[in-house]
């Protein structure tokens, strides 16, 4: 019993700290973002003016996102058949990181297709906090089987 509550009390804290570090790391790319390019126009165009194809880079940015989306419903399926177990945390961490990488597609996808006119930065910091989560939930699987 002891041991469930300081693991409550520890995923709380974690998560209150994770939440200053996603808020700061946004704000620190958003700002980095406006110096390296003016905008999302320069961004594209810089991309677009390098020679490749976009049409297999689009495409696979679909299907990462199709696949993104069953590993979240996989996961979430996982989650509930442990209910309340101890594995439960390791895996509502795996599937907020799912959630995370599914929003970073679906941006790439909206930049790439020209409907948002959103840094980069932005993008590849959701893609850190993926697997910030990802390797988070998997400590702490090992630990709880440990």
């Amino acid at each position: 019993m002891f041991i469930e509550k300081l693991h409550k009390c520890l995923i709380g804290n974690i998560t209150k700290k994770l939440t200053w570090v996603i808020s700061l790391g946004l704000i620190f790319f958003s700002a980095q973002a406006s110096f390296t390019y003016e905008s999302a126009e320069a961004f594209r165009a810089d991309v677009q003016g390098s020679g490749s194809s976009t049409v297999v880079p689009a495409l696979l940015d679909i299907l990462l996102l199709v696949g993104t989306f069953a590993c979240f419903l996989i996961s979430m399926r996982v989650k509930s058949f442990l209910k309340d177990g101890e594995l439960a945390s390791g895996w509502i961490l795996f599937s907020l990181s799912f959630v995370l990488l599914f929003l970073a597609q679906l941006l790439s996808v909206s930049l790439s297709a020209g409907l948002l006119n959103i840094s980069p930065n932005i993008i590849s910091s959701l893609r850190l906090l993926f697997i910030l989560f990802l390797a988070s939930g998997i400590y702490f699987m090992k630990k709880v089987l440990s």
